[in-house]
C-alpha cells in the first residue's frame, strides 16, 4: 500500500508552507481586477525610481560606492571636503556635510559615527582658524557649549538621511 501525503480542504499538501491560498470568490460578484487597467500602476512599474523615490541609477551608484572600499574612501573625502566648504559659509553646511558623509557610509550606525567625526574635524578647523583668540573664545562658556554642540549635533542630524536611503 502506498502512502499519500495528507491534504487539507484547500487541496494542498501539509508540507507546502509557501503556498498561499486565495479565498474563493464568486466571479460574478466582483469585477475582474486584472481586466481593469490602473494608469498609476503602469507608471510605477515603468518608472526609473527606486523603492524610496530615488532614481534607480543613483541607488545603484550609492550601492557601488558603499561596497567598494576605495570608492567609499574617495567619496568620503570628497563629501567631507564639500561639507567643510559649505560649513565655512553657513552653518547649514554642517547638516549638508553630515548628510553627504552619511550617504556614502555602509550602515546607519557608521553614518552617525562618521558624521560625528566630520563635526569634530570642522570644530578642529574652526579652532585653528581662531589663531591667537582661541583662549579668549574658550572663556565664553555658554557660547562654547553651543559651538561644540552644533559642530557635533548638526552633522549627526544630517546623517539621519542614511536611514531613509
Amino acid at each position: 500500500m502506498t502512502s499519500q501525503p495528507d491534504r487539507d480542504d484547500s487541496g494542498r499538501e501539509d508540507g507546502d508552507l509557501n503556498h498561499k491560498s486565495e479565498p474563493e470568490s464568486d466571479p460574478e460578484s466582483e469585477p475582474d481586477s486584472k481586466s481593469q487597467s490602473d494608469p498609476t500602476l503602469e507608471r510605477r512599474t515603468t518608472s526609473t525610481l527606486g523603492g524610496d523615490g530615488i532614481p534607480a541609477s543613483v541607488e545603484q551608484e550609492l550601492e557601488s560606492i558603499r561596497t567598494t572600499p576605495r570608492r567609499r574612501a574617495v567619496a568620503l573625502v570628497l563629501a567631507g571636503g564639500l561639507g567643510v566648504v559649505f560649513a565655512w559659509f553657513h552653518w547649514i553646511g554642517l547638516v549638508l556635510g553630515g548628510a553627504l558623509v552619511g550617504l556614502v557610509s555602509t550602515t546607519f550606525w557608521r553614518a552617525l559615527v562618521t558624521a560625528a567625526g566630520f563635526g569634530l574635524v570642522v570644530l578642529g578647523l574652526f579652532v585653528i582658524s581662531l589663531g591667537g583668540a582661541t583662549a579668549q573664545v574658550l572663556e565664553m562658556a555658554p557660547v562654547v557649549y553651543l559651538i561644540v554642540g552644533a559642530a557635533i549635533g548638526l552633522p549627526v542630524f544630517g546623517s539621519l538621511v542614511r536611514g531613509i536611503v
